[in-house]
């Protein structure tokens, strides 16, 4: 907020920015100042100098054509995109993937195939299913370009035709991205991942299954100590209880008067 008058507050507001576009060099800057929500004055670019947009700014417009309009288009358009440029290239140094990553995939053997591709930057990707070397457009369903957790993007095209017509017919799945050449991915069961038994199962899932019984078993083993100490100390305070009994008894008979019998 910057105060430009004695009887109370007012708002100045400068915006400023530029772009490049990265396939054809073109640039694009702009820089404008609002008063108080309004808008005040602009750079006009192309001309190199100032438009009012309000009476009260061309007393500035006349102070700030020459020099002041110089130095911004100087630096929307140089500068400015320049650091653009270097931030493109770290970017793409991180993000961009020479080969993006096709795989076929599918729930179990009755399921829809899905061509999913991942891992690819820029997020613009054709995938497409082609039928014995045609487009195919029915049957077919593309879905959105969705963000990864790095960066990059994936996408899938579900085919949705049984495993009898696939397994007649030629199917695949072409993938294209600027990254490079098209990837045609032919459709056999041997290339499908999916979870069904006996078939590509993740080793993953069966370390999960195996450490699963490993933990049910020290679970048991611990049940049935805790239950063998419970069982040992029970039976040692009945013990004890039986002693002490016992104790008593004897202790109440040797406390009895002793009757003499005379003869």
């Amino acid at each position: 907020m910057c105060s430009l008058s004695s009887s109370g507050g007012h708002t100045l507001q400068q915006m400023y920015g530029c772009q490049w576009e990265d396939e054809d060099g073109a640039t694009e800057g702009y820089s404008q100042f609002g008063y108080d929500g309004a808008d005040f004055i602009r750079l006009d670019l192309k001309n190199t100098d100032w438009v009012a947009a309000r009476p009260q700014a061309e007393i500035i417009k006349q102070k700030w054509n020459g020099d002041q309009s110089k130095y911004w288009k100087k630096y929307l358009e140089h500068d400015c995109v320049k650091w653009i440029k270097k931030y493109a290239r770290s970017g793409k140094i991180s993000l961009e993937r020479k080969v993006p990553q096709v795989s076929l995939l599918q729930t179990d053997s009755s399921s829809p195939v899905v061509c999913h591709v991942t891992g690819f930057y820029p997020d613009k990707v054709n995938i497409s299913w082609q039928k014995d070397g045609q487009d195919l457009h029915e049957d077919v369903d593309v879905g959105e370009t969705l963000s990864n957790h790095d960066g990059t993007f994936q996408k899938r095209a579900e085919l949705k035709v049984t495993p009898d017509v696939w397994k007649k017919n030629q199917f695949t799945c072409v993938m294209e991205h600027k990254s490079g050449d098209p990837i045609h991915m032919i459709l056999t069961e041997e290339k499908i991942r999916t979870n069904r038994a006996g078939n590509n199962v993740p080793g993953i899932v069966a370390g999960l299954v195996v450490a699963a019984l490993v933990l049910i078993a020290v679970v048991v083993g611990v049940v049935m100590v805790v239950k063998r100490r419970s069982g040992y100390k029970k039976g040692s305070q009945s013990s004890s209880e039986a002693v002490c009994s016992t104790g008593s008894y004897s202790s109440a008979a040797s406390d009895a008067p002793l009757v003499k019998k005379k003869y």
